[in-house]
């Protein structure tokens, strides 16, 4: 029974786990696609290419300042995979 509990709880809170970033009252959340990044963030301060070890891009980097700190957001074929802030 402990288990099952236990399991539920973990269920609930997977959605936390996700990355999520809010512009104004809208959300950017991994999964979300590049369109939805667009019209909720608008277009990006900067963009740059993500690459492997081989040097071939596999994804973008789409950077945004705000006030003094900078939200990067990381997509790959289009996807939000991570979104991170910086300081």
């Amino acid at each position: 029974m402990r288990a099952a509990i236990f399991c539920f709880f973990l269920l609930l809170s997977a959605p936390a786990l996700a990355d999520t970033y809010a512009f104004g009252s809208r959300l950017v959340v991994s999964g979300d696609g590049a369109g939805k990044v667009m019209e909720v963030a608008g277009k990006p301060d900067r963009t740059t290419n993500l690459e492997n070890e081989r040097g071939a891009t596999y994804g973008e980097r789409w950077d945004y300042y705000l006030g003094g700190k900078t939200v990067s957001i990381y997509l790959v074929d289009g996807i939000v995979k991570k979104i991170t802030e910086t300081r």
